[in-house]
């Protein structure tokens, strides 16, 4: 028996499926680097958001502590310093009926309230009554400073009640040593 000695190139080894466990195999990586990548964006988003809810955390409870301060700051205040707030308007349907109330800083009611209907004795008298409310409360707080402020150029108030009340003030301011007038 003779042997027959082949040829080196007649030997054929075929790759294909080699080639394609490599692609696989290949393809595997690249993915599953491309969901690390993913993943490590996600954490370093996370942080920033935590950063950044930290932050504002930080800078509510700064401003909440400032409002607390501003809070005990303004009770203080209401036991050395009386404000007072005069609102004056009118009835929307009837601008000969008008109101003037007087509020004190902190409460929502009205201390005092006087209406003002039509025009002449009836206006005047109301003026009167209020000028002598303000007169009996400056001289119940005399110890005190009183700081009186009027809804000045609000369009709810008529300019002639504006006028008469600023010369109210002014005459107080005047006359007692501790009425001061907040002008806008």
């Amino acid at each position: 028996m003779k042997r027959r000695h082949r040829a080196k190139s007649d030997i054929l080894i075929d790759l294909t499926s080699l080639l394609d466990v490599i692609f696989i195999v290949l393809l595997v990586v690249i993915g599953r680097q491309q969901t690390l990548t993913e993943k490590q964006q996600e954490q370093m988003n996370a942080g920033n958001y935590v950063e950044e809810a930290t932050a504002k955390a930080e800078d509510a409870r700064a401003k909440y502590e400032l409002y607390v301060d501003q809070l005990d700051t303004a009770d203080q205040l209401q036991n050395i310093v009386c404000a007072i707030s005069v609102y004056c308007y009118f009835e929307q349907n009837d601008v000969t009926e008008r109101h003037i109330e007087i509020l004190r800083k902190g409460s929502d009611k009205a201390i005092l309230t006087f209406d003002l209907h039509g025009k002449g004795k009836d206006v005047d008298d109301a003026y009167s009554q209020f000028e002598t409310a303000l007169r009996d409360y400056v001289s119940a707080n005399a110890e005190f400073p009183v700081i009186l402020s009027l809804n000045e150029n609000d369009e709810k108030i008529l300019y002639r009640d504006q006028e008469k009340i600023k010369g109210i003030f002014d005459k107080l301011m005047q006359e007692q040593d501790n009425v001061y007038v907040h002008r806008k």
